[in-house]
């Protein structure tokens, strides 16, 4: 038979928009406002911190996202052969919905897959139902193993079900997806272990600071392909200082989780409660927790003149800068878009300073809007913090005592404006990833 694989494309259209739409309805998944008892087991305690402040987020391709649904799928097919053998089969509580569990003050929380009696080893005992599918890789291992060892999260996961809904047993099920194979393990109820769990998952809730890591060395291998690395061991340039994927409320030190049984935050800087949607609407007086700073450590604390909050850093050389949202300090937005490298960087800060808030006179103006290709000139581009050396080599006077006779400050650029012709301009780069960048124009008259 002749082989035609030769001449066919390398991708095919139609299973690279089936994945582009799984990689879309993925990713807008709502945030998981929980710790979730399915990563419980994970053996790094921090990791479990840095995802329940939402300080760092997996990047799952459409091909991944897929996959996941097939281990959803398999729930199915399970309780549908459970039944089929005679037992009975709870998937869902007295509402309706998926089994659901929570512990310290909501904010612990996991889904059963399911509630089952006549497990035909044990008939009349109840057993939580959990269902997973392997790779032949990891199905060889689990059966050489068993659960406790080859797969220690889903391990705890079922012991805090347990813990969690009174039943002593557990029936794992699993599915070899390479050969259809089929695994069972009866997992027994351990009050001491149990309660390890759930001592945890109330220490990774209500610290403020993250917990240990698992090693000292930035190179374990382990840490090298976990998704928390960047926020845990520090970024280098041109990575950003503070690598969250968004910022929330949770970050922040004026919030906390509340013990009220709901999933509830509040926040002390403005008396109020937050819900999941208000988290990812952090105001400007978000002020980061210092533990999320892996390259530099808190060193003093206070108020600025207007009454906001500062924290003082300094970093592993020496140096010193100001965390807050006042003159003079860095705020969290900051953080995300600049390299840790720059964080003291005093041309940096006077650049922000000039941007900022140094102008108090001056009129909120759409000065690009009159600084065109075709009513301008370009003067100089480059970084941020250069500007204000150029601009006085350029003009010879200073722009830190300049008076502008206007300035802009929008989501897209700031800039100031001197004499009504001459203005610079520090433009917000559309990938937070990325760094900013900065430019002269000479307006021509």
């Amino acid at each position: 038979m002749t082989d035609i694989s030769k001449y066919m494309p390398l991708d095919s259209v139609t299973v690279d928009a089936i994945y582009a739409d799984h990689k879309k309805r993925g990713d807008s998944e709502p945030k998981r406002g929980y710790l979730g008892a399915s990563i419980i087991g994970h053996e790094c305690e921090r990791y479990l911190w840095y995802c329940f402040r939402q300080a760092c987020k997996p990047e799952f391709s459409g091909r991944m996202y897929r996959l996941f649904e097939t281990g959803d799928l398999e729930e199915f097919r399970f309780n549908r052969e459970l039944r089929a053998i005679g037992c009975t089969v709870h998937e869902v509580d007295e509402t309706g919905k998926q089994w659901e569990v929570n512990a310290v003050g909501g904010h612990f929380s996991g889904h059963m897959d399911g509630a089952l009696l006549g497990v035909l080893e044990a008939p009349k005992t109840w057993h939580v139902g959990e269902y997973k599918t392997h790779n032949n890789k990891s199905f060889v291992k689990l059966k050489k193993e068993g659960v406790l060892k080859s797969k220690p999260q889903h391990y705890g996961q079922m012991m805090t079900y347990m813990h969690l809904t009174g039943m002593r047993r557990a029936l794992y099920l699993a599915r070899n997806k390479d050969t259809d194979k089929l695994y069972s393990e009866r997992i027994k109820y351990n009050k001491e272990e149990a309660e390890a769990y759930m001592e945890r998952a109330e220490r990774v809730i209500t610290l403020s600071v993250p917990p240990e890591r698992i090693t000292d060395r930035k190179d374990f291998w382990k840490c090298k392909w976990c998704d928390a690395q960047d926020v845990c061991w520090g970024t280098e340039a041109p990575q950003a200082a503070l690598p969250v994927p968004s910022l929330s409320c949770r970050q922040c030190c004026h919030s906390t989780p509340e013990m009220d049984g709901i999933a509830r935050w509040s926040c002390k800087k403005h008396g109020r409660s937050l819900s999941i949607a208000d988290q990812d609407k952090c105001c400007e007086n978000h002020l980061v927790l210092p533990g999320l700073i892996a390259f530099a450590e808190p060193t003093d604390y206070g108020l600025n003149e207007d009454g906001t909050e500062y924290v003082e850093f300094t970093n592993t050389d020496g140096s010193k800068w100001l965390h807050g949202s006042s003159h003079g300090c860095l705020s969290s937005r900051d953080l995300m878009a600049m390299p840790a490298n720059l964080t003291a960087d005093p041309m940096l800060q006077a650049t922000k300073d000039v941007f900022d808030g140094m102008v108090v006179t001056s009129v909120q103006d759409d000065i690009l809007s009159r600084y065109t290709d075709d009513t301008s000139n370009v003067a100089w581009t480059g970084t941020p913090g250069g500007i204000i050396d150029v601009w006085k080599k350029i003009f010879t006077d200073d722009l830190m005592t300049a008076t502008p006779t206007a300035k802009c400050n929008n989501e897209f650029y700031r800039a100031v404006e001197v004499d009504g012709i001459r203005a610079a301009f520090i433009h917000t780069a559309p990938d937070i990833s990325k760094p900013d960048w900065a430019e002269i124009r000479i307006g021509i008259k």
